[in-house]
């Protein structure tokens, strides 16, 4: 009995797992240069444009507007660890040799 529902779980995951391999995935969006450096200047002036803002933002460097909000949000999610991070290694967060949040390319 235990192995009977045990085949019929196996056989639920493979069926899952078959559809969701024949979805193809979405390809990762990459910030153009220009689109990355604009995207940090306005983030260092202001950490929660408002969404006409955005809005603004997306129009003018091709973007979606939920690309725009990602990026917000997640660069405000970076400060907070990389904030957290001085703290556990025993430095505060206006001393020196605490650098800013590091943006990657990737």
């Amino acid at each position: 009995m235990i192995f009977a529902l045990w085949g019929a779980c196996k056989r639920k995951e493979q069926e899952q797992l078959k559809e969701r391999n024949s979805v193809p995935k979405k390809q990762r969006l990459v910030f153009t240069d220009l689109q990355r450096r604009t995207l940090i200047a306005i983030f260092k002036e202001n950490k929660r444009p408002s969404k006409e803002m955005q809005v603004t933002i997306a129009q003018q460097l091709g973007l979606e507007l939920n690309t725009v909000s990602n990026f917000f949000m997640n660069a405000r999610r970076r400060c907070v660890d990389h904030w957290h991070n001085d703290l556990q290694h025993g430095h505060s967060p206006g001393q020196p040799g605490t650098s800013a949040p590091t943006f990657s390319k990737a």
